[in-house]
């Protein structure tokens, strides 16, 4: 049972980080494009943040201050580098 217990443990820290990286990208998405984007709606590539259900103007909002956006991301957290948005 110990070893089922540290498996589930290792699961947890493995998803808490995951979110905290995801709420770090909403953080530095709504201070710089001005617009709020839900958790659910951000996945992850390798190191591409990729956005659903987005519209084309929160697109282009983004686009227009992606390197902005991508420091804040990456200067705010250590568990994943981000090098681009999509």
């Amino acid at each position: 049972m110990l070893k089922i217990s540290e498996f589930f443990k290792r699961i947890q820290g493995k998803h808490s980080k995951e979110l905290a990286v995801r709420s770090t990208v909403a953080e530095a998405i709504k201070k710089h494009a001005r617009f709020d984007i839900p958790l659910e709606y951000i996945d992850f590539s390798s190191s591409t943040a990729i956005l659903k259900g987005i519209t084309a103007m929160q697109r282009s909002q983004i686009f227009i201050k992606k390197q902005t956006i991508l420091s804040e991301i990456n200067s705010q957290q250590s568990i994943r580098v981000v090098t681009d948005i999509r």
